[in-house]
């Protein structure tokens, strides 16, 4: 692929991913085509379709946050609790919510590159908060899929209403969020297990 096709694609994929974050998985095609700076049809021209669009944004994620715990891995030894927050941060700068549908909405029809791709990533990302629970960062009785899905679910598309009426919000919910899984917390109830 030409350099400048490739960068146009890489466009469209930010865009998507930021229109999906701020507008939701079913956002029209033409929003993204127009925050990449783009027509419609060279959009299509790339993506024909919005399922290759959102697992193309899942591949380029999923990437990133496997990248972003690997340095987290590294930084760990001499920072853990600063390699820590710059994960969860970016993590969040990601606004993966916004991925949750191109992930778990198809599990069956998603393609096995995004599949396995979303495998090393959780396997990775698993590592990292492992070592966190080592050195005393992370509460034991968590499961490192659940801080990932909590992440997630804080950084879903929210109401726009929300964003007058509590400054920051989606910075100040991580924070109680990362409060709440520190180690001296209270112990979180068992789980309640489908009868």
């Amino acid at each position: 692929m030409r350099a400048d096709a490739l960068e146009r694609r890489n466009t469209l994929i930010k865009a998507a991913r930021a229109v999906f974050a701020d507008r939701g998985h079913d956002a029209p095609l033409d929003a993204i085509a127009a925050k990449a700076g783009v027509g419609i049809a060279t959009l299509y021209r790339n993506f024909p379709s919005r399922d290759e669009l959102a697992h193309a944004v899942a591949r380029t994620t999923l990437a990133e946050v496997r990248e972003l715990a690997v340095r987290g891995l590294a930084e760990c030894t001499d920072d853990p609790e600063g390699a820590w927050r710059r994960f969860v941060d970016a993590v969040v700068e990601l606004r993966m919510g916004a991925l949750v549908p191109a992930l778990v909405n198809s599990l069956d029809e998603l393609p096995s590159d995004v599949r396995e791709s979303r495998e090393r990533t959780k396997s990775t990302v698993t590592d990292f908060i492992r070592r966190l629970q080592d050195v005393g960062l992370v509460r034991e009785d968590v499961v490192p899929l659940e801080i990932i899905m909590g992440i997630a679910m804080l950084t879903r598309p929210h109401v726009l209403m929300f964003d007058g009426t509590t400054a920051n919000l989606v910075p100040r919910l991580i924070t109680v969020f990362l409060a709440g899984l520190r180690p001296d917390g209270a112990p979180l109830p068992p789980p309640i297990l489908p009868k």
